[in-house]
C-alpha cells in the first residue's frame, strides 16, 4: 500500500539502518527518494538536528534521570528496574519540548533560508 501519492526525498545521515536494502526498498514502495549525507555535514545540512534536537535529547536524558534516580521503581524478579510507561515518556516529551526556546527554533529556521 502506497500512501504517498507524490514522490518525497528523505534526507538521512548514514546510520547503518538507514541505508539497508530493505529500507532502500521500502523508501522506493513510498515512492521516496532517499538522501544520504556525509558525515560531518549534520551542521550545515540539518541544523535543525543540531540546534533544537540536541537541546531536546539533552531535556529527555535529565527527565529519565529524575526518573532512573526515583526510589519509586518495579524491578523485575530478576531485579533489573523495569522500564517506564508509555505515559512517563509521553510526560518527558512534554516536558523536554517546552523546555526548547522558540528563538531557538526561529534562529534555525533562519540558517536553513539564509
Amino acid at each position: 500500500m502506497v500512501f504517498l501519492k507524490k514522490t518525497s526525498l528523505l534526507v538521512c545521515d548514514p546510520f547503518k539502518a538507514n541505508v539497508t536494502e530493505s529500507t532502500k526498498r521500502l523508501a522506493t514502495k513510498l515512492k521516496t527518494h532517499l538522501a544520504v549525507i556525509l558525515g560531518g555535514l549534520t551542521s550545515q545540512l540539518q541544523p535543525l538536528d543540531v540546534s533544537v534536537n540536541k537541546p531536546f535529547k539533552g531535556f529527555m536524558h535529565e527527565e529519565w534521570e529524575k526518573w532512573i534516580e526515583a526510589p519509586t521503581h518495579y524491578v523485575t524478579p530478576a531485579g533489573r528496574v523495569k522500564r517506564p510507561s508509555i505515559s512517563d515518556v509521553c510526560e518527558w516529551v512534554k516536558n523536554s519540548w517546552q523546555r526548547v526556546k522558540s528563538e531557538t527554533i526561529v534562529k534555525s529556521l533562519k540558517k536553513i533560508w539564509h
